[in-house]
């Protein structure tokens, strides 16, 4: 199977050379990863870090420190009867 592998990764990269070798190709490449790029950057990474999200993060890791407060408590308070 490793050789098969080996087979079809190089026939893989020649095709792509070879279709690559045309500018005009080319140029329908760079067209398609510049779209996807665009509507990345438009929907995904800039609703990242929005500042509500972050407020959620912080009210979330304030409620996750008042369960362990009162697990600590109880532990304390079991520990000194």
């Amino acid at each position: 199977m490793g050789k098969f592998g080996k087979i079809i990764g190089v026939a893989g990269a020649v095709a792509s050379a070879t279709y690559l070798s045309s500018s005009e190709n080319r140029e329908k490449i760079k067209s398609q990863f510049t779209k996807v790029v665009s509507k990345l950057n438009s929907s995904y990474i800039k609703d990242l870090g929005k500042p509500s999200e972050v407020e959620d993060a912080k009210m979330v890791d304030e409620g996750a420190m008042t369960s362990v407060q009162y697990y600590n408590e109880l532990q304390e308070e079991s520990g000194e009867e």
